[in-house]
């Protein structure tokens, strides 16, 4: 029966566009590789590159509470190589600032730099590290994001739309929103 639930979780996160290719904004974008350690990435419509967002885990499975997520791109539209931001994209965009929660040891609450309306709360369940956040009202675990540019925005993009896709922590059935900027 496990076996079962496992095979429905997977078509659903295909069908969602967490497979092997996603479409988003019509362009076909790459999936970055899984991790164990991988909580969520970002995508933009302007190129391939991508933001991935990992936990920072010490020995003995824990958060590193100084930095409990690593953040860098893989530029997949060079040549896929793995590369830190730079200073001005951590401040101005893909950073964030997080704080521990005293309810419970190991959980952090994240605030992206261009997003801080949305929280997001890194924790582990089942030893596993976890993004959570809510989506169209629901609690989730978020997986991608999508960024929608205007085409001639300049220097600093202007931003159409932001898609949210996640995963209900308890069901596994997607969760999707698209917010209008």
């Amino acid at each position: 029966m496990r076996y079962a639930h496992a095979l429905l979780l997977v078509l659903l996160l295909e069908l969602a566009g967490f497979g092997s290719r996603a479409f988003a904004g019509g362009n076909e974008f790459p999936v970055p590789p899984s991790s164990p350690t991988r909580l969520f990435y970002i995508q933009r419509s302007n190129n391939a590159n991508t933001v991935i967002y990992e936990a920072n885990m010490l020995a003995g499975r824990r958060l590193d509470p100084n930095e409990p997520v690593n953040v860098y791109w893989i530029r997949y539209a060079e040549r896929g190589q793995r590369e830190k931001l730079s200073l001005f994209q951590w401040k101005m965009a893909y950073g964030y600032k997080h704080q521990a929660l005293d309810c419970k040891a190991d959980c952090f609450e994240i605030q992206l730099n261009a997003f801080k309306k949305r929280l997001i709360w890194v924790d582990l369940q089942h030893g596993k590290p976890v993004a959570l956040t809510t989506i169209n009202g629901r609690k989730a675990c978020l997986q991608k994001v999508f960024v929608q540019l205007e085409s001639e925005s300049g220097l600093i993009p202007k931003v159409r739309y932001v898609e949210l896709f996640g995963v209900d922590p308890v069901t596994g059935t997607p969760i999707y929103e698209r917010m209008m900027v």
